[in-house]
């Protein structure tokens, strides 16, 4: 008896952990207007109120009022196939359009693609940048900074003009500024004089040499005075995007390994690693994909969570995760039984998902298709 009662509480358990995991049930469905093709980017408003929202094979770009699943601009911008991602300045005033590519990224090469910033007020494109590596607008809104080989360079909002810029040796493909508007952070190669600093390194001329060749770091540099601050003491792959928390406190760092460099016998996997700024030290967990694409990534509003894109075998999955313990609690699949009921004319979706924490930090909107999921993954009792 007594062995019954063990393996019914052991059967309890499992079934209470895989429940917390998928909780995928309670979820609705946002028809966007007449859009036809799927939508590829998805970024809330600093107010919390609006939508940005970009499909793929050219326009409309919309403006959505989320809670009343209501259209309120439509603008022909970002004319890209694939579509693009998108991302919010801090005062709402802007929206930098990051085009996508069906075939994102050329592995284990730097990243080049084309980015517009839009005045979201009047749809109109402020400024356009063809071939550069990452775009940030500075948190008062006066500059739109961009990477472009080893230049960072600050263009005028007002005038579109190039007032400053510094450089960056063997720079790579992230760069932020900080919500305070005092650091930016950018990624670069690992460079030879500091691999020989490393103890781990300069024991072994092969692991040297494969650091030197597959490796990258942080720098983080006054936003003012364009000195460098310090290096983040810790070696990354291939970095693809550089992110700060709202509070300055933290930066987010994707990084996918080189080909050659990756271990993983189950696919291509990415890293989102964490730097407390505090402290300028790495925090040694972090989070991993397995995506088909560049991952979308993002804390919630009280940064107590954090949802990440991946995939289950031919599934797209939104992990959420508690962000101290780095502990998955809920899993949404977008299986195909989402289509079951094909309302709206729905359809299908392609292997990207982004998505956004809502303002109840218990809810996300995401993307299927050409609809977007209302997912409560805190259902209300």
């Amino acid at each position: 008896m007594k062995r019954y009662l063990i393996l019914f509480l052991i059967l309890v358990i499992v079934q209470s952990v895989l429940k917390s995991q998928t909780s995928d049930i309670d979820y609705e469905r946002i028809k966007i207007g007449d859009a036809r093709h799927m939508i590829s980017g998805l970024a809330l408003s600093p107010d919390m109120e609006t939508l940005a929202i970009s499909p793929s094979q050219s326009f409309p770009f919309y403006l959505f009022d989320w809670k009343n699943e209501q259209v309120l601009e439509e603008f022909n911008v970002g004319n890209w196939y694939a579509g693009s991602a998108i991302n919010y300045s801090a005062k709402g005033n802007y929206v930098v359009l990051n085009k996508l590519k069906y075939f994102d990224f050329t592995q284990n090469k730097d990243r080049e693609v084309d980015f517009e910033v839009v005045d979201v007020k009047t749809g109109k494109r402020v400024k356009r940048f063809e071939a550069v590596h990452s775009v940030a607008i500075t948190p008062d809104e006066k500059y739109v900074l961009a990477l472009s080989g080893e230049a960072v360079s600050f263009w005028n909002l007002n005038t579109g003009k190039k007032d400053k810029s510094f450089k960056i040796d063997q720079a790579s493909n992230g760069i932020a500024i900080s919500p305070d508007g005092k650091l930016i952070a950018v990624s670069h190669k690992l460079y030879e004089k500091d691999a020989k600093q490393m103890p781990n390194l300069k024991r072994d001329k092969k692991t040297m040499k494969n650091a030197l060749k597959y490796k990258q770091q942080i720098s983080v540099f006054d936003a003012s005075t364009f000195k460098k601050l310090y290096t983040i003491n810790d070696l990354y792959d291939i970095i693809y995007k550089l992110t700060f928390s709202k509070e300055s406190d933290l930066l987010m760092c994707l990084n996918i390994p080189h080909t050659k460099a990756q271990s993983s016998p189950t696919g291509r996997q990415m890293y989102v690693n964490i730097v407390d700024m505090n402290t300028h030290e790495p925090i040694r967990r972090g989070f991993v994909s397995v995506a088909s694409y560049e991952p979308d990534f993002k804390l919630s509003h009280d940064e107590k969570l954090f949802g990440i894109v991946s995939r289950s075998n031919q599934f797209l999955e939104l992990h959420i995760y508690d962000f101290e313990t780095k502990k998955m609690l809920y899993r949404f699949q977008q299986s195909y039984r989402l289509f079951e009921k094909n309302e709206g004319g729905m359809i299908a979706a392609d292997s990207r998902l982004t998505f956004v924490f809502l303002p109840d930090n218990e809810s996300v909107l995401m993307t299927m298709g050409n609809h977007l999921i209302k997912w409560n993954f805190k259902p209300k009792k």
